[in-house]
């Protein structure tokens, strides 16, 4: 029998799903990734004792019951909730909305005042355009919490946890026997033949920007070294004035944590060349030319496109697994 043969290109965790699934099935893999290290931007390392989330903290959540049985055979959780606080026109408040937040503010808030108070302006600075212009598959991910006591801001998933020595140790295990080169920076891997291809990154730049680049937008990291912890994970910085989207505490996405800490400002931007690609756009000529490329992605022989980048689509870490899980399952 021929030794079946697969390369991946990038080392986040969808290309990881798609390695484990690929070797269950028989193949040889080989994980090419452009950065000096695995796992994408749920990468974390140790700082001062510190486990820092090098490109933003992620919140572990899901309903998934297959995505978290899988993620389940290479680390143990702790139990996390996530509930941030909010700097707004009306002082510090506890978010999601809810009666707690009520209470706060010493009254019920209309729906255009929840907006106005609350996500209007954040979400301004996080992409960029007016909040009228944001479409409603991104503003419906707003949580319906206003009745709840002292919601989650994630209330309705079953699993809301973290690993408990963090996402670097999980893929770690996950890519036992699992060959990974890192620092490509270049195209070599089109040069070797496999019976398939998994890519996870830029689909225009795999396409060589044959309709133009796809617009993103990109996040600048302030880190701060400090002995005085935050009392919660993360506060958002709710009004315009204040040109950051959020401060948050590292310490809170440990198991255990003992010491100073890192606390981390967030500053949205317009992606360009040489930043690192977070947020596809989903509206205006973004998706447009994205339909573009994906013609061509469906009439790639042998190749599957998996990920944020590669189908230009918001995932979280949850549905990142899914996706590879449900394309991944018709291949012998």
């Amino acid at each position: 029998m021929d030794l079946k043969t697969a390369k991946i290109i990038g080392c986040g965790l969808s290309g990881i799903t798609a390695a484990i699934l690929l070797k269950e099935k028989g193949y040889n893999v080989t994980i090419y990734e452009r950065r000096n290290h695995i796992g994408g931007n749920c990468y974390d390392s140790n700082v001062a004792g510190t486990l820092v989330h090098s490109y933003g903290p992620h919140y572990f959540h899901t309903n998934d019951d297959e995505v978290f049985q899988f993620l389940s055979r290479y680390t143990e959780w702790f139990d996390y909730k996530y509930k941030p606080k909010g700097n707004t026109k009306l002082g510090l408040l506890s978010l999601p909305y809810s009666k707690k937040t009520i209470k706060e503010i010493g009254r019920e808030l209309t729906q255009d005042e929840i907006i106005d108070v609350i996500f209007k302006d954040y979400s301004e600075k996080q992409w960029g355009v007016p909040f009228e212009q944001i479409p409603k598959a991104i503003t419906n991910r707003i949580p319906k919490t206003k009745d709840d006591d002292d919601p989650s801001w994630f209330k309705d998933e079953k699993y809301q946890c973290m690993p408990k020595y963090g996402y670097t140790k999980m893929m770690e295990n996950m890519l036992s026997g699992i060959s990974v080169q890192l620092d490509i920076q270049d195209n070599s891997w089109k040069e070797i033949f496999t019976n398939i291809t998994i890519y996870t990154g830029k689909i225009d730049e795999y396409f060589n920007y044959r309709y133009g680049k796809l617009p993103y937008r990109t996040l600048i990291f302030e880190h701060l070294f400090t002995k005085d912890k935050m009392d919660i994970a993360a506060i958002n910085q709710n009004t315009a004035d204040v040109p950051y989207t959020r401060i948050y505490d590292h310490s809170h996405c440990m198991f255990l944590h003992n010491g100073p800490t890192i606390l981390t400002k967030e500053y949205p931007k317009q992606w360009e060349e040489g930043d690192i690609p977070f947020y596809p756009i989903p509206f205006g000529n973004g998706i447009e030319m994205y339909n573009k490329y994906k013609e061509l992605a469906d009439n790639e022989a042998n190749v599957i496109f998996l990920g944020r980048l590669a189908t230009y689509t918001y995932l979280d870490m949850w549905m990142a697994v899914k996706q590879a899980i449900l394309k991944l399952r018709s291949i012998t």
